[in-house]
């Protein structure tokens, strides 16, 4: 067996396993359930809320009755009817911030096509007032039939200047293409981490690349 041979077995496993590897992070990313564990999303976690059934029934309900109304025009995110999820009372702290709601919805896609739910979402003031903004992200391209989805969206970290009770709330403006049957809400303070997986999923073409350019180069000068 030559020297030549013997470097290309070596380099074989490298490369398989460097492909392998980014498939494994590809694959597992956006299909894991939310963690509890200090991450991206914060430092400390205040609520963790699975939506029970029978306000699923109600989403759908609510769905449903947009449908008919709009007659299949996209619901206004400013003057139309939403389906709300209000959380309990926090006392917020500046030394805690930020606050960051996040939203995991699972379900299938109804036919081939894009996917998309559009929430809003915020807080209620001492005054009663609530003051929201659209979230983004909760949308998945190019669905196969009955295909199970799930799509997870961080709305923008909120910051404090003073001591503030507020309360958490989420709404649902419209949804797309989706059959919603479970709803999975978090809060978290402080300043979230990532993890060596959001690194390494970040940068997985990179090294694979690198990967490859080695390999290219080792086999030139054989």
């Amino acid at each position: 067996m030559t020297f030549a041979s013997l470097l290309r077995i070596r380099w074989l496993p490298l490369l398989l396993a460097a492909l392998l590897a980014a498939a494994a992070v590809d694959a597992s990313a956006g299909s894991d359930a939310l963690d509890t564990r200090p991450g991206k999303y914060g430092k400390t976690l205040l609520a963790d809320v699975v939506v029970p059934p029978s306000q699923i029934d109600q989403i759908t309900a609510f769905l449903d009755a947009l449908a008919v109304a709009n007659h299949g025009t996209v619901n206004s995110p400013v003057s139309g009817d939403t389906w709300d999820w209000v959380g309990d009372a926090i006392t917020a702290r500046p030394e805690a911030s930020p606050y960051t709601l996040v939203v995991q919805v699972t379900g299938r896609a109804k036919a081939a096509g894009d996917v998309l739910t559009q929430w809003k979402s915020g807080w209620r003031m001492n005054d009663g007032s609530t003051k929201q903004s659209l979230m983004q992200g909760l949308f998945a391209a190019d669905a196969r039939t009955g295909e199970r989805v799930t799509l997870t969206a961080a709305a923008p970290p909120a910051r404090l200047d003073r001591d503030k009770t507020l309360v958490p709330v989420l709404s649902l403006v419209d949804a797309r293409n989706i059959t919603i049957d479970g709803v999975h809400v978090q809060l978290w303070s402080g300043i979230g981490r990532s993890s060596w997986l959001d690194y390494l999923f970040a940068a997985r073409w990179l090294v694979l690349g690198v990967v490859m350019l080695g390999v290219v180069l080792v086999f030139r000068r054989i």
